[in-house]
Order: C-alpha cells, then structure tokens, then sequence
C-alpha cells in the first residue's frame, strides 16, 4: 500500500536529473511531514503558510525548501519536540528513517525550528520509484541525506484569517492554512522587509507576480499588523493602499534583477520564465494590485 502511494506521489513529478530527483523526493517528504502534524494535533493551533504552501495547496510552479507555520493565537506556547516521535513514525511507515531535531530556544524573531533529517533514497523509496528515477538515483551518492526545515512563528502578528482545507496525499487529511489574501500579504511583507545584506530573494518577486497573475487579492489589515510587529510601519494612521503600492515601488526602484534571478534559478524548472524580467516589469503590476475589502 505504502509503495503505491509513493509511487503515485513521485509520478506527478518530470524528473530530468539528480536535482530534479531530490527535489521531487523532498516534496514528497514533504507531504508525510504534514501528514504525520496533522496526526500530532499541530494544526489546532497553528497555520501552514509561505512559499510551501502555496506550492503543495495552490500550485505555485516553483519549488520551496521550508515549511512554514504561525500560530494562532500568542497565548499558545509550542514546545516542536513534542512532535518529534509522530514526524519520526509517520515516515518510518513509510520505510524512512528520520531524525527530528528541534532548537532549544526561539530566535530573536520569535522563530522556533526543528529539521528533519532523512535517507531517503533506501526502503520504501527505491522500490517505489519508476525506472526512469531509480536509473537517476543510482548516480547519486549513496549516502545521500535530504534536510526539511520546520519553522513555526511564535511573533504577535496574529490579524490573519485562517481556514480549513484538505490534501490529498499521502492520503487526505485536512490541515488549516491561511487564506490566499493573508498568504499574499505575508508575501507582501517578505518582499517589503527581509533583508539578506545584499542579496536579493528572487523567489518573493516570482511569488509576487503569481498572486498578481491569479489576481490575489492583498489583506491590508493583516500586512500593517506584520509590518508594525516588524518595524516597517510607525505612522500614526492605519496603512492604506496606497501606502503599500508606494512602500513596494520603493523596493522595486533598488531591485537588482540579475541578483533576483540567480537567487530563483536553482527553484524553476525552466529559467525561461524569467527572460523579460525588469525593472519596467515590476512597476506595470503595482496597478493590477488588488485590496481585500
């Protein structure tokens, strides 16, 4: 049953190589991890969102490394060890040995983490794959690990709206996620604030076009409560929309393209889709922005 149900996960991969490999077997690794949460309890008090996310629930045509969480409510303490042995025994019944290894303390941003670390090219995983993978596998390292990083927000930022929603795979399972709207704002305020010294996170500026594209509509409410908690906004009056589409055209005045799409190539599949990248690009979707009410 296990095998079948690996099998069918890595089918909706197109797996060219060994990066394409281990991308498709994280992910896939990915799903059992929030499976074996939602067997845990976690999402009775905490929300899936990120870039994660809106790949595994929404599609997004890009992968993402983390699994990104925020909890509910601040009076919700989170101890992520507790979790550990459910993480460690869902996918050992999928024939994955794991190792789950929490941080002792919360960052300075009010971050708590854990990773994941697995073998996952043995067991379930060799049997399972088509021969097309097992042919890729076989030039891998045989010592191969892949490494899922787990990060649940413990900040104040809590102005989200959240729901219930199901995945399909390994089995279905419900788990609770933010709404599109609060995803895109909390996209928004990545892009708005994250500071990497010099280095530009492409893949927010990918992301941003993608809400665009699906025409997403930006939760004002719930980006002016991150952007506060953050730092980013200290005026007296509430944020408007224009206030967001003049903090977002200042970001795009120092976008440096080039450092965006090296940041994204090693995410997308084709880096054609970043050819007519620009400057001019970014400007033209400020006035596409859409504004819950």
């Amino acid at each position: 049953m296990a095998v079948e149900i690996v099998r069918e996960m890595l089918s909706r991969f197109e797996i060219k190589d060994p990066e394409t490999a281990i991308k498709a077997l994280k992910e896939v690794l990915q799903e059992i991890i929030l499976f074996s949460l939602y067997q845990g309890g976690f999402f009775e008090f905490a929300a899936f969102y990120g870039g994660t996310a809106l790949r595994i629930l929404h599609g997004l045509d890009r992968f993402s490394e983390d699994l990104d969480f925020s909890l509910l409510s601040s009076a919700v303490s989170i101890d992520l060890n507790s979790f550990g042995l459910t993480v460690e025994k869902s996918l050992r019944d999928f024939e994955v040995e794991a190792s789950f290894e929490a941080k002792q303390k919360i960052s300075t941003g009010g971050i708590a983490s854990a990773q994941i670390k697995t073998e996952p090219l043995t067991g379930i995983f060799s049997l399972a794959v088509p021969q097309v993978l097992s042919d890729v596998i076989k030039i891998l390292p045989k010592n191969q690990t892949v490494k899922i990083k787990l990060e649940v927000d413990t900040g104040k930022a809590r102005n989200f709206k959240d729901k219930i929603t199901y995945h399909l795979f390994p089995i279905a399972f419900p788990l609770r996620t933010m709404t599109l709207s609060c995803l895109f704002s909390g996209k928004m305020h990545a892009l708005l604030c994250r500071t990497w010294g010099t280095r530009v996170k492409g893949r927010d500026w990918y992301d941003c076009l993608w809400f665009v594209q699906k025409k997403a509509a930006i939760n004002v409410p719930y980006l002016e409560d991150k952007l506060r908690h953050s730092g980013h906004w200290n005026s007296s009056h509430p944020l408007r929309k224009e206030d967001v589409i003049e903090l977002y055209m200042e970001q795009v005045l120092t976008l440096d393209v080039e450092s965006a799409k090296s940041d994204l190539y090693p995410f997308i599949y084709d880096k054609r889709y970043v050819d007519n990248w620009n400057r001019s690009l970014f400007e033209s979707i400020a006035e596409k922005f859409v504004f819950e009410e």
